[in-house]
């Protein structure tokens, strides 16, 4: 009897056994479920670099968005004049062409902040720019310097298009003033700058259409970036698409070209882009939103490199972006007249920015030229340009889009449009380009706070998606075998420990 029952203990350790060993393949089995998850999730997502761009979002009150309306870091604009220095001896027909002295830099610390924010549900932000400019080093403002008339020739580019009676009045208007209505003009650098008073200026702004153009009270060649602007910009603010400029004052055109290419309002204002865009397509073309030329700048991939020890992706302007023929961008030429379907382009290496800023005639180019055409260095002596000093370019983070470091230079022309019979644009040839000032921006000293997180963002992430995905691999590895070492000996065990045929009619007939 005693035997019996033994026997009855030893079938039920062994059920119970089994079940442990049952209980222990699938704790093995969810475990190696749960790392093919995790080894699928870091191997073949970006869900940890997802995690990572959703913190750069701006949202109200998260730390991005604060660092964004209010940045940090300044950018310094290195702005350099063209002092024209035989104007005497070219009135008097003695000298055939202008002799111009690069004087500068001019150093200027650039502070920016957006105001009047307003964040919508469509994850975007409408804001407006305030910047200020404060001069921190390189030449005095007080310097004076001999420069071109940009009112009057702006004057007279207005008065070609009137009727010869309109004309015949304004000539007895400028003469009958006391108004600065020489070609040329010297004067301090920093009223140059920011603002000298002028008659003319003073009844342009009664003039209806410029009266709310014109916010200054001075005009000044560099005044227009000095202040709040009144432009307000709408841009998204999601990591698919983060820093892209959607509309500027409501409107996805800019109304200015004629054309739809050319209007659309696109890329970013150049301090950060998608970041999504950036690591999956890091040699795609990047734009940056130049709202002061009304147009989109192509920056094209060059290289990998290296700033403030962090590595980058570096972008280029192209040499030929200002360059617009009849096959390439036509629609950025001015029409020759408002209801004229024929367009004039400026000479290669130029852009003609009129048509944003009411008409006055200003063209954009590169420093001294550079790439431009040969036709822009006959009447004009004293330009020197050079390919390492003069070409614009943008290193951006390669996971996270910010800008890391910048060089932007452009240069500002005034092109003279001589009208008939009118005698204040002296011995000035009717289409030359006259150099006024090119600008360096320079963005490449960070913060030693903003340049250790830029710095661990790329070795640290990397470091710990790296060790994430390797130890999910290990997981992988060893939870599938324990899974088949516990599978193996569930089977092992079951063969060796079976009860016999007698063994289980002894327990059925003690069970009788």
């Amino acid at each position: 009897m005693e035997e019996k029952k033994s026997i009855a203990r030893a079938i039920e350790r062994l059920t119970g056994g089994t079940q442990r060993r049952r209980g222990r393949c699938w704790a093995y089995g969810l475990a190696a479920l749960l790392s093919v998850v995790t080894f699928v999730l870091f191997w073949c997502t970006n869900a940890f670099r997802d995690a990572i761009l959703w913190n750069l979002e701006l949202r109200n009150g998260s730390r991005s968005f604060l660092l964004w309306q209010r940045p940090p870091v300044g950018l310094q604009s290195n702005i350099y004049v063209f002092n024209y220095t035989n104007v005497r001896e070219f009135e008097s027909g003695i000298a055939r062409k202008l002799k111009v002295q690069e004087v500068g830099p001019f150093v200027y610390r650039e502070s920016l902040s957006r105001t009047n924010v307003h964040l919508h549900e469509n994850r975007t932000v409408t804001y407006q720019e305030k910047r200020s400019f404060q001069w921190i080093s390189g030449l005095s403002e007080r310097q004076n310097v001999v420069v071109p008339n940009v009112l009057l020739m702006s004057a007279l580019a207005y008065s070609r298009d009137l009727n010869y009676l309109l004309q015949i009045g304004f000539t007895m208007m400028v003469t009958g003033l006391k108004l600065r209505a020489n070609p040329f003009l010297e004067l301090p650098v920093g009223e140059y700058f920011w603002g000298y008073e002028d008659e003319l200026f003073e009844m342009a702004k009664r003039f209806p259409p410029l009266k709310q153009s014109l916010p200054y009270d001075k005009f000044g060649i560099l005044a227009f970036r000095n202040g709040l602007n009144a432009d307000r910009i709408t841009m998204y603010t999601g990591t698919d698409d983060l820093g892209s400029i959607q509309r500027i004052n409501g409107h996805e055109s800019y109304r200015i070209w004629g054309d739809e290419k050319c209007d659309r309002i696109y890329g970013t204002d150049g301090s950060m882009f998608p970041p999504n865009l950036i690591q999956q397509q890091p040699n795609a073309t990047i734009y940056v939103n130049a709202k002061e030329f009304c147009r989109q700048l192509p920056f094209r991939y060059e290289r990998r490199s290296f700033s403030n020890g962090i590595p980058t992706l570096r972008y280029k302007l192209p040499s030929n972006v200002f360059t617009s023929t009849s096959n390439k961008d036509s629609c950025f030429c001015p029409k020759e007249s408002y209801d004229s379907v024929t367009r004039i382009c400026p000479p290669a290496g130029t852009f003609n920015i009129s048509a944003c800023k009411f008409g006055t005639p200003l063209i954009v180019s590169f420093p001294h030229f550079y790439s431009g055409d040969e036709s822009l260095f006959q009447k004009i002596e004293g330009l020197t340009p050079q390919q390492d000093r003069h070409e614009s370019y943008v290193d951006l983070h390669t996971h996270l889009g910010f800008t890391v470091a910048t060089r932007m230079r452009f240069q500002l022309n005034l092109e003279v449009r001589k009208a008939v019979g009118m005698p204040f644009s002296g011995n000035l040839e009717d289409g030359s380009i006259l150099p006024l000032i090119w600008v360096d921006m320079v963005f490449d000293d960070l913060p030693e706070s903003i340049r250790q997180t830029l710095y661990l963002s790329h070795y640290l992430v990397n470091a710990v998606e790296a060790g994430l995905q390797w130890c999910s691999l290990i997981g992988v590895v060893v939870s599938f075998g324990a899974l088949l070492a516990a599978l193996r000996n569930q089977e092992e065990s079951n063969n060796a420990t079976k009860p016999t045929t007698t063994d289980r009619r002894t327990v059925e007939l003690d069970r009788l």
